[in-house]
């Protein structure tokens, strides 16, 4: 299907089930109708410009009354939600945060229902409200070390058996992944 007038997906694609959401530049977020991910303009699709900035990265949001879809959005500068709201509008955004950062879109971990992520300069949750992650001495070691030049590269993932989140980077002069930080 064709994107509409002034949509682009270069952020990415995400599935806020029954809806297709994608993402990009501009801060426009765009949805399908419900059930078909291939239908971008017909009724009940939408398109909204939430934030000025780009958004490089969505999730699913299990915060959504009953089962209605949620999703979380992460644009440079910004923390953003949306929410299903039914009738006209579809879906409603809001913005969780401002201040705040996030260093690569693949490095986001949701551990049960908390959200975890790199920003350009400190780690950052969200349970609910966007805050600070506590942990001094890798984010000394990890920023310190870093190769900025390969920052886009960072990911993260989660090792539920033994309560971790890996954040994987470039460190020193290295042009891929070579350490990691555990929290």
């Amino acid at each position: 299907s064709t994107l509409p007038a002034g949509a682009n997906a270069s952020g990415g694609v995400v599935s806020l089930h029954p809806y297709l959401f994608y993402y990009g530049s501009s801060g426009v977020i765009g949805w399908s109708v419900a059930g078909d991910p291939t239908d971008l303009s017909g009724a009940g699709s939408g398109i909204a410009r939430v934030w000025g900035q780009k958004i490089i990265k969505g999730m699913p949001l299990r915060a959504g009354s009953g089962s209605s879809p949620a999703g979380i959005f992460w644009a440079y500068d910004a923390v953003i939600r949306s929410s299903f709201t039914g009738g006209a509008t579809v879906f409603d955004f809001d913005v969780l945060a401002t201040d705040t950062s996030i260093m690569s879109p693949d490095c986001v971990v949701d551990y049960d229902g908390v959200f975890y992520w790199a920003g350009v300069d400190r780690f950052m949750m969200f349970n609910g409200v966007v805050r600070e992650v506590p942990n001094t001495f890798n984010s000394n070691w990890f920023f310190d070390g870093l190769n900025r030049e390969q920052a886009q590269k960072v990911f993260a993932f989660k090792v539920p058996r033994f309560g971790e989140i890996w954040w994987c980077y470039p460190r020193g002069s290295a042009t891929e992944c070579t350490h990691a930080v555990v929290y």
